[in-house]
């Protein structure tokens, strides 16, 4: 009973009007990058969508290595010190840091066609220039959305998920059919000038940025970028390893049992990762709020709020799995059902573990998140290997869970040893 008059009380709370412009956004934005996967495997052909597959984790690897750490940490800092300062100088220094951050990102990965050989190398070298692209071309809008994240215009900050994935569509159409994969790669950076764009208008509109403040030296409030830099690394190596541990089980499953098996474990993965958007949607308002008050209802809340969203939708994975893999992808395969319903209640563990790791972002335990993750690699690649080799895709569904189950309990435990902290304090 007293959970229900919890959940009451989120209405007075404007997290919960943020979270649905996010969970909105994220349902918007998952749903155009199947819709985008979908189109390329038809218009591009079993090859040309196989090099697609192959070079886009590359990019998203190297983007938020590069990019996608300093917008949360930025939103921290905002969210701290930016309402009695102006604060257009130090944040326009970020962007043009950003900038040469994803220039670097950007050569590292047409270095990678020869440092990971094998198809790796057969891929045109063009292919890798149109990633790095894509690379640099995402600098801009995250560096707005890390703005617009920290000053909680959670409303804008959703639009722009929204314009860059509806472009995305559009031009994969145009260009994939005239330019194959060369094509839906430029889709994927055309579509993040335009968001880029997009959010530099939202920008100029709330807070008075404008062009001619890129004049200013990048060496002013050095001291503040410096910290935000530094804040920025634990949670890019952060993402980098949680983008990296959801894609070992396929990585091992194509190494040992070849492209077919990996095919069927992915449809259930991609399913299963449908639960997950709900938690990033939930935790992109969590940070700045629990950064500016260190009150820890706002993650209560959110753990609360998560589990009563993927609750109903775990439900219904159960019962109808075979029945959602036939639909989408047209597959009767019981490994494929067993899958799904395994990696569903990972996700829901990892939905948790996302909310936990926002909440230790925004109360300064940044590095915490990125040990586990850590660990959590390890555990899962030897998982993996001896799981997958004896009793093939399933147990890389297992693993997984293992691994999820493993590192949420870690993390929520942590949290809890800081909340007592807090409270003794107090």
């Amino acid at each position: 009973m007293l959970k229900f008059k919890k959940l009451k009380n989120l209405k007075n709370d404007g997290l919960i009007k943020d979270c649905f412009y996010m969970i909105f956004s994220n349902i918007y934005s998952k749903g155009m990058a199947y819709v985008f996967y979908f189109l390329t495997a038809l218009i591009l052909g079993t090859d040309g969508f196989g090099t697609l597959r192959g070079l886009i984790p590359l990019m998203d690897v190297m983007t938020i290595f590069f990019c996608s750490g300093i917008p949360p940490s930025m939103a921290k800092y905002i969210s701290e010190y930016g309402a009695e300062n102006n604060h257009n100088e130090w944040i326009l220094s970020i962007l043009k840091i950003m900038l040469i951050f994803s220039i670097i990102g950007a050569l590292i990965t047409i270095l990678l066609k020869y440092i990971l050989g094998g198809g790796y190398k057969s891929i045109n070298l063009i292919l890798y220039l149109a990633v790095g692209f894509a690379i640099v071309c995402s600098s801009f809008i995250s560096w707005s959305r890390g703005i617009l994240q920290g000053r909680l215009k959670i409303k804008e900050l959703s639009k722009t998920w929204v314009v860059e994935n509806t472009f995305k569509i559009l031009f994969v159409v145009i260009f994939a059919p005239l330019l194959g994969v060369l094509g839906s790669l430029l889709s994927i950076s055309f579509a993040y000038i335009v968001g880029g764009i997009f959010g530099f208008h939202l920008l100029r509109k709330s807070f008075n940025i404008s062009i001619s403040s890129f004049k200013s030296p990048i060496n002013k409030n050095k001291e503040l970028v410096k910290k935000i830099l530094v804040y920025a690394i634990p949670i890019a190596l952060g993402a980098a390893s949680y983008r990296l541990l959801n894609d070992l089980d396929s990585i091992f499953i194509m190494s040992i049992l070849g492209a077919y098996d990996n095919g069927i474990y992915g449809y259930a993965s991609l399913l299963s990762r449908g639960v997950f958007l709900f938690a990033s949607a939930i935790s992109i308002p969590l940070i700045p709020r629990i950064s500016k008050t260190k009150d820890f209802k706002y993650f209560k809340k959110a753990i609360l709020m998560n589990f009563f969203i993927i609750l109903p939708i775990l439900v219904i994975i159960f019962i109808f799995s075979k029945e959602l893999l036939m639909f989408f992808f047209g597959v009767d395969d019981y490994r494929a059902s067993i899958c799904l319903k395994i990696l569903s209640i990972s996700a829901g563990f990892m939905s948790s573990y996302t909310i936990c790791s926002s909440s230790l972002q925004g109360l300064g335990y940044a590095k915490v998140p990125l040990y586990i993750l850590l660990f959590g690699l390890i555990l899962n690649s030897v998982l993996n290997y001896v799981f997958i080799t004896n009793i093939g895709i399933i147990g890389g569904a297992y693993s997984t869970l293992i691994s999820s189950i493993s590192i949420f309990l870690m993390i929520f435990l942590f949290i809890r040893y800081i909340s007592c902290l807090y409270t003794i304090k107090k």
